[in-house]
């Protein structure tokens, strides 16, 4: 049986440009999480290698257990969930590459086809959410009351969560934003609210 994804059928409103940034700023919100040592990021690059030469949307790298780590990211803005070809691409890359982790960032999901290959070779899933539709979707409340309208109103645009592809079909835990900015943004309203009910 087929598990139903309640979040397959967004369709996220974003050009590539900005697609691409958000995928930038979410790896960034990793690297601060995780401390990382040595982190750098390049975006849009063309690497030669033996077997030819290959566009990369993003490469990052950077220093644990004193060795260097290179990881390969594809960003596919689809309207569709991304299937398991492109999944076998990107682990070709890694391959060719000598990177050391390949990350696939989507719009849209994931088919099940997907995930298990990318369970199988290692290829970590992320997927970016409209903010409107995280919200309202975790609400109990469907007229949301001011605070949490505002609260809306100042989160970034775009969220992006990790498919945990043991579960071979779900997004499951939230990278970007990250807690810390949660708390600074909620901080923030909170205490604009109790200033202006004094």
């Amino acid at each position: 049986m087929e598990t139903i994804n309640p979040y397959r059928e967004f369709i996220a409103s974003i050009s590539a440009t900005e697609f691409e940034k958000y995928c930038l700023e979410i790896l960034n919100a990793y690297a601060e999480a995780e401390a990382l040592k040595d982190f750098s990021i390049l975006h849009n690059q063309k690497v030669q290698t033996n077997d030819g030469e290959y566009q990369i949307d993003i490469i990052a790298e950077f220093l644990a257990l004193s060795v260097g780590f290179k990881v390969i990211v594809e960003c596919k803005r689809y309207t569709r969930p991304v299937e398991r070809e492109k999944i076998v691409v990107l682990a070709d890359k890694v391959r060719s590459l000598g990177a050391h982790k390949g990350i696939l960032i989507s719009t849209s999901g994931f088919q099940s086809g997907a995930t298990e290959y990318a369970r199988q070779h290692g290829i970590a899933l992320l997927q970016i959410f409209d903010k409107y539709v995280m919200h309202i979707q975790n609400s109990s409340n469907p007229q949301m009351d001011g605070i949490l309208m505002e609260f809306i109103k100042q989160s970034p645009k775009f969220y992006a969560y990790q498919w945990n592809t043991r579960l071979n079909d779900f997004p499951d835990k939230q990278i970007y934003p990250s807690e810390t900015m949660l708390l600074e943004i909620k901080k923030k309203i909170l205490e604009q609210y109790y200033k202006d009910n004094e």
